[in-house]
């Protein structure tokens, strides 16, 4: 492997704890104390927690996913990552559209005045553009990755989980363009406040981005680190059909007004996912493996693994309770903050730590700082 395909990873890591620590977790922590301080809550508010909702889906979760993706695949894939000096043009891309996101979002809001205004919204829109550029280019590194020799089928722990693989890359790109589409819905609007394309631009980041690349990384790593049972595929491709089928009923329940395909698609979600936690069989009782290993419940990267399914398991709770008060005119969708919270914040963030702390020194040629495993822990 090249010593730039080697260090790829490095950047976009360093990129998404930035990105998170600011304009992630950071503005999130400020907004939240805004009202007990007494800050006047208005639009700008809505937009900087629109700004710290995708900055946390796309910087953090985002550029952690490609950063270990660029290193993985292509040990998965037993080639070199194509292209590799291309990831950080991708890189510049994302971060100069996340950038011009986090600055102009709010300040629009506030009802800026010609030209600033011109400006500002000439800025959203460009964020998306290059957001959606940034994300193009990466994909079609890991599609050229995936291709040519040696043939895919000959490698089989690519093929467990390439049909999570591509659904996250069709996902990701899909809730790029819907990001771009909603940021000039914005940037043309009167007032800088988002519209109906805001959810649009959140379902395919979460559901065909977020959820499959992470199942299918649990999928893939919990056996090797925690002496899981292998993840079940049936499960998890039957799994895979029922989640593609729950986004496509829930939008167009949403573009078609009727509640009943939104129900629909909320319950098909929900069924989705409840396969994905009983697929990825964490849960299950260890296997037996040579060696001296902790038990589990003394292994803290193991409690991220069982917590982060845990709160994936909470998903499908909500969801299901949406889809019965949506059929029964009761209600009219899942607030949107708890699915982001529940899978951006529970589910993935807690994967990021719990795995991060078994791949990154690996990654790094470097030892880990607490093993489950008294000797030699298995390299990934």
């Amino acid at each position: 492997m090249n010593q730039p395909a080697t260090l790829v990873w490095v950047t976009f890591f360093w990129a998404a704890v930035i990105l998170a620590l600011a304009a992630g977790f950071g503005l999130g922590g400020a907004l939240l104390r805004c009202p007990p301080l007494g800050c006047p809550i208005g639009t700008w508010w809505v937009a900087a927690a629109r700004v710290h909702g995708h900055v946390q889906l796309v910087g953090w979760a985002g550029l952690m996913v490609l950063g270990v993706g660029f290193h993985l695949l292509p040990r998965l894939r037993g080639r070199p990552l194509a292209h590799p000096v291309h990831a950080r043009t991708a890189l510049g891309c994302l971060l100069a559209g996340l950038l011009l996101r986090a600055l102009t979002d709010p300040v629009l809001a506030l009802n800026a005045r010609a030209p600033l205004a011109f400006l500002l919204r000439a800025g959203l829109a460009l964020s998306g553009l290059l957001e959606l550029v940034g994300v193009t280019i990466a994909i079609g590194l890991l599609v050229l990755t995936l291709q040519a020799n040696p043939p895919a089928r000959s490698r089989p722990g690519l093929q467990q989980v390439l049909p999570l693989l591509g659904t996250a890359f069709v996902g990701f790109w899909l809730g790029a363009l819907a990001n771009l589409l909603a940021v000039l819905e914005v940037a043309l609007g009167d007032n800088g406040t988002g519209g109906a394309l805001d959810r649009l631009a959140i379902l395919p980041a979460l559901y065909l981005f977020l959820i499959p690349i992470a199942v299918g990384m649990g999928a893939r790593v919990f056996p090797l680190h925690f002496a899981a049972k292998q993840a079940d595929q049936r499960l998890l491709r039957l799994g895979l059909a029922l989640l593609l089928l729950g986004v496509l009923a829930r939008v167009a329940g949403d573009w078609a007004g009727e509640a009943h395909i939104r129900a629909a698609g909320l319950a098909l979600l929900a069924a989705g996912l409840c396969l994905f936690v009983i697929g990825v069989r964490v849960f299950a009782a260890r296997r037996a493996v040579p060696g001296e290993r902790r038990r589990w419940y003394k292994d803290p990267a193991q409690w991220h693994g069982i917590t982060d399914t845990a709160w994936l398991g909470l998903d499908p709770i909500t969801l299901a309770v949406a889809a019965v008060a949506v059929s029964g005119g009761r209600g009219t969708d899942v607030p949107v903050d708890a699915e982001r919270h529940i899978v951006g914040a529970g589910f993935v963030t807690l994967l990021i730590f719990g795995e991060g702390a078994n791949l990154l020194p690996g990654f790094a040629r470097r030892p880990h700082h607490d093993i489950g495993r008294i000797g030699s822990r298995q390299q990934t």
